[in-house]
């Protein structure tokens, strides 16, 4: 469905127009008339793609807002096809300059000689499609990712125990096994594209999640915690749900560390299609994703980890 953003008709279409700039016409008058026509197919090519510019945007836009991407992910294509409306309007301004030539030159306002006008109008269609040949590669991509299931959840009740955020290694062999499908998602899609990029940019966003159970004060559990927060946030008395944050964000980084494993396994596999990192964040006692209020503070599906995947190219 989200392929149809591609309006990849405008390519072709402009392609064939090239080459009649370029097959040499034997009448002058014939010369200025191809050129005039491809120019002017090159115009509503560059107008077509704002276009989709624009319908790809509103697409990302709406997948954060329903949280099916990160926020941050839709600012980085955001900025991504910020750039590129700004290299097309200028690809634009040279179009309509070639243009206003080739008018000056028929209406006889001009001084320049016609190979010239010709040539520069040649050149300026052929860096157009240029210019959207590599913006259909790269929004490819994005389009597709869009379209792709890009956020998973577990919960991670059984994976720690209550007040632990270290694994032991039947847990990290248990963990391997729960998020090892995380790390495929990625390679799998950027396996689609390993002949389209020579690399290409891969992050998973992993966010843990606590209950509401207080941690008991004293405790060696509030100790640790505590000391943690001290040494990272310079907080002197931390509040219960600062110290459920900082345990959502010790497991999370304890999740982080799995996946680095697993993805270090695969790149043995994989060298050079992909480079992903891994970022974590504690969100505490704040409800995941998919959960009301009215569940207990200490359900157990408050207890959760989140992964957002992205797969894009270097842009």
């Amino acid at each position: 469905m989200h392929q149809a953003l591609l309006p990849r008709f405008v390519f072709a279409v402009t392609g064939f127009l090239l080459m009649l700039v370029l097959s040499g016409c034997a009448k002058k008058s014939a010369a200025l008339s191809q050129s005039s026509l491809a120019l002017k197919v090159a115009l509503e090519s560059q107008q077509n793609a704002l276009a989709m510019l624009d319908r790809v945007s509103q697409t990302a836009n709406k997948a954060d807002s329903t949280k099916q991407v990160n926020h941050n992910t839709n600012v980085d294509i955001q900025n991504y096809l910020t750039g590129k409306r700004k290299e097309i309007h200028e690809i634009t301004q040279k179009l309509e300059a070639a243009q206003q030539d080739l008018k000056d030159f028929g209406d006889k306002k001009s001084d320049r000689k016609e190979a010239e006008i010709l040539a520069n109008a040649s050149r300026t269609v052929f860096e157009s499609a240029e210019i959207l040949r590599i913006l259909e590669e790269k929004t490819k991509v994005i389009v597709d990712f869009l379209g792709s299931e890009t956020f998973s959840k577990s919960e991670i009740g059984a994976l720690f125990r209550p007040g632990e955020y270290r694994l032991i290694r039947e847990q990290v062999r248990e963990g391997q096994r729960l998020f090892g499908p995380v790390v495929e998602k990625l390679y799998i899609f950027a396996n689609k594209y390993k002949n389209a990029f020579n690399s290409l940019k891969g992050q998973i966003i992993v966010t843990g999640y606590s209950d509401a159970t207080a941690v008991e004060t004293g405790s060696a559990l509030y100790k640790d915690l505590a000391f943690k927060l001290l040494q990272s946030e310079n907080l002197t008395e931390p509040t219960q749900p600062d110290l459920n944050r900082k345990l959502s964000e010790l497991r999370a980084e304890a999740v982080k560390q799995l996946l680095e494993r697993i993805i270090a396994d695969r790149k043995k596999e994989h060298s050079n299609l992909i480079d992903i990192t891994v970022q974590t964040l504690g969100r505490g006692e704040e409800l995941p994703p998919g959960l009301t209020e009215e569940v207990l503070k200490n359900d157990k599906r408050r207890r959760v980890v989140t992964f957002y995947w992205v797969v894009l190219p270097n842009m």
